[in-house]
């Protein structure tokens, strides 16, 4: 199958849940991510505004796992080419998915999906789910196997198969619905 290049931003990386089935689908070779350095940015800036309850010092090791996790696939491109029906604010991630080659960026900004589809370009749009749902068409088992894998992640708090996939909903509503008739346990 011919790897997907999706450019991801910044509000499908907040998420915990969300950036660990992406980011444990990338490990599992299910696509081939892109970001911007300002995406990266945004992430950390976003997990300490937006958690002040949570350990500063933890958000932002955190950023940097992912920011390792990463570097190879930051790329930069020239928001001079991307049309002005794309709001400045997130040029950057258009330019840096047309600069990276991605099909497709993967946003739950509802806005920047109906601007990236009304600017008429080469590159599509999606939601997280809807971008997980595709992965699941592509590579059922490739998308049962990044479960297992966050299944097995949590050592210190232990989680079952189905609780994970049931905190999944919030996210990923079409893959929770899809796994769990699949393999409940």
């Amino acid at each position: 199958m011919p790897l997907i290049v999706a450019c991801l931003d910044a509000d499908v990386l907040v998420p915990i849940l969300s950036c660990d089935f992406l980011l444990t689908a990338f490990d599992q070779g299910l696509y081939e991510p892109v970001v911007s350095e300002a995406v990266m940015e945004e992430v950390e800036r976003n997990l300490v505004g937006d958690f002040p309850s949570l350990d500063p010092s933890r958000l932002k090791r955190r950023a940097e796992h992912m920011r390792l996790a990463l570097e190879d696939h930051f790329v930069t491109g020239s928001v001079a080419d991307v049309p002005q029906v794309v709001n400045t604010k997130d040029r950057h991630v258009v330019a840096s998915g047309c600069a990276g080659g991605a099909s497709v960026v993967v946003s739950n900004d509802k806005r920047l999906r109906s601007e990236i589809a009304a600017a008429r370009i080469s590159i599509g749009a999606t939601s997280a789910d809807a971008f997980a749902d595709h992965l699941w068409d592509l590579a059922p088992g490739g998308v049962d196997a990044v479960i297992d894998t966050l299944v097995r992640k949590r050592t210190k708090n232990p989680i079952t198969r189905s609780q994970l996939v049931g905190a999944h909903r919030s996210h990923f509503p079409s893959i929770a619905a899809r796994i769990t008739p699949r393999n409940p346990a």
